[in-house]
């Protein structure tokens, strides 16, 4: 049975992780956010724009297929891999305005790949949670034999 210390702790934590994940899923949508500077900036073409938003979604398809191919959540340690990849997208997502559009079409494409390694991760991670929370709350109670 979880105590009620363990149980604020645990929605701490559940905290800070939705918090950090939030975060990091923020690269997703980034660069469509600026899109109208990116545009003009850029001289960008209609297709190059929908590019930049597409090849996220691309990027994604492409790292969730490649990490179940190779186990990579069972090769490396899931808080590692998804600070990993949370680094990873971060630092594609920082060297956009560094490039031309080809370039930051790479780099949308990596930033999906990088998310990869994060939300599919957290998913399951609110599974085991959620299913915790029920495994504590049908448990029978335990009485005391005094």
């Amino acid at each position: 049975m979880t105590t009620a210390p363990q149980a604020v702790l645990r929605w701490r934590i559940l905290a800070i992780i939705c918090t950090g994940v939030v975060g990091v899923l923020a690269t997703w949508f980034s660069a469509t956010a600026i899109m109208p500077a990116l545009i003009v900036e850029w001289n960008l073409s209609a297709s190059q724009a929908a590019w930049m938003t597409n090849a996220v979604q691309v990027g994604f398809v492409v790292g969730a297929i490649g990490a179940s191919l190779v186990n990579l959540p069972d090769i490396i340690s899931m808080h590692r891999l998804m600070t990993a990849s949370a680094v990873l997208a971060a630092l594609a997502n920082a060297a956009l305005p560094f490039l031309g559009p080809e370039g930051a079409i790479a780099l949308r494409f990596l930033t999906g790949m990088a998310l990869a390694g994060v939300y599919p991760l957290t998913s399951n991670g609110w599974n085991c949670f959620r299913s915790a929370r029920r495994r504590d709350r049908f448990r029978p109670q335990q009485r005391s034999r005094a």
